[in-house]
């Protein structure tokens, strides 16, 4: 079974932000991700966390998996459960379903900051790396 923790961070806010992402396969990690992606909100890096996630599931083929991130927010919102009322939210809710729909057993938790410490140090190795 695979999972996968990932993060968004943005210094400032908004300000430089980064995603980090930990891939694991029977709880060993198999795989990071960690990248900036410029200047960005926190939800708006915390959305692009999860789709850098959901883009390596599409093209690794894995399709069944569990995706746990500490933004509550946007878990609420691909799991279907609050609406999506920023138009700026909209297109990242969009892109990141697109993709939930292509892997066929997905399930997407909410985890609290402390048990997401490893996406976080990815992010933030990603925004100490100029």
């Amino acid at each position: 079974m695979y999972e996968i923790y990932c993060d968004g961070a943005s210094r400032s806010n908004p300000g430089e932000a980064s995603v980090g992402i930990s891939i694991l396969k029977d709880s060993e990690e198999i795989a990071t991700i960690k990248k900036r992606i410029g200047i960005a909100t926190n939800n708006v890096a915390e959305y692009l966390g999860l789709i850098e996630a959901l883009k390596y599931c599409v093209e690794n083929n894995i399709m069944e998996v569990d995706i746990y991130l500490d933004s509550l927010l946007v878990v609420q919102q691909v799991n279907l459960e609050y609406k999506v009322k920023s138009k700026k939210l909209q297109e990242y809710y969009n892109q990141a379903l697109d993709l939930i729909n292509k892997i066929n057993n997905i399930k997407i938790n909410h985890v609290r900051r402390e048990f997401n410490k490893r996406a976080d140090q990815l992010a933030n190795q990603a925004l100490d790396e100029l």
